[in-house]
């Protein structure tokens, strides 16, 4: 990953995990320069692309502050496998976490058996600022690719971080999108009412074998958080 970009993702993670709040001052390109020991031009570049991504707001001798409703997640780094951390920010609170069969899990796995034992750990994450729910998550692993998850942290743990340390490759991950009347329990742990409408968001990573390492569905509290698409070419240089 080239400097800016990796500059940049540390500061968006700032941002959407909330660590720096609306109105918050981001570090100015002077103060990237020494922090980083990077040129002037790529510091300008970090802040430019927040800026751009509606993250930050850069006023003349005013400075480079987070904009209003900050709280986004970038889809094209959330569906990347070799990217670590990119899950929905905030504060995570475990509901559940349970060695279960395929076939009695909340979230399906198409090609595991439903005899197959499987982790499901259900968990919802808060704002931080307000402690609202955000997002109910549910992830379900097969429990021969996971099976100490139940050992981890879970407050802390992300699927992805967890297959990186022990060797688990992920060839591919695709996401999908569909718009579902809320039921209840989800209504309960987002504090909404059932039959509103929400989006589900769902995640499934392939191992290079073509079988299902994970998958998880992500109900999205209404007006939580806001998607977007974004792509950088590192090698682009300017016309």
């Amino acid at each position: 990953m080239a400097q800016h970009q990796q500059i940049r993702a540390d500061l968006e993670a700032r941002i959407t995990s909330g660590e720096l709040p609306p109105g918050a001052k981001v570090p100015t390109e002077a103060e990237l320069q020494q922090s980083h020991g990077v040129s002037r031009s790529v510091a300008q570049r970090v802040l430019n692309d927040l800026a751009q991504a509606g993250l930050v707001v850069r006023r003349r001798r005013v400075g480079t502050h987070v904009s209003q409703g900050a709280l986004q997640v970038n889809v094209m780094r959330s569906v990347d496998p070799h990217v670590g951390a990119t899950e929905i920010p905030g504060t995570i609170k475990v509901v559940s976490a349970a060695v279960v069969p395929a076939g009695k899990a909340q979230v399906e796995l198409s090609d595991v058996e439903p005899d197959e034992p499987v982790v499901e750990v259900t968990r919802v994450r808060h704002d931080l600022a307000t402690d609202e729910p955000l997002v109910v998550e549910i992830a379900v692993i097969p429990f021969r690719l996971a099976p100490d998850l139940l050992d981890e942290d879970l407050a802390t743990a992300t699927i992805r971080r967890y297959f990186a340390e022990r060797g688990v490759s992920i060839a591919r991950s695709r996401m999908y999108f569909d718009p579902v009347l809320l039921e209840d329990p989800i209504a309960t742990l987002l504090e909404i009412e059932a039959g509103v409408p929400v989006l589900k968001r769902r995640r499934v990573m392939w191992q290079p074998d073509g079988r299902i390492a994970e998958s998880t569905a992500y109900y999205l509290r209404p007006g939580a958080i806001d998607f977007y698409i974004e792509y950088s070419d590192a090698d682009a240089r300017p016309i």
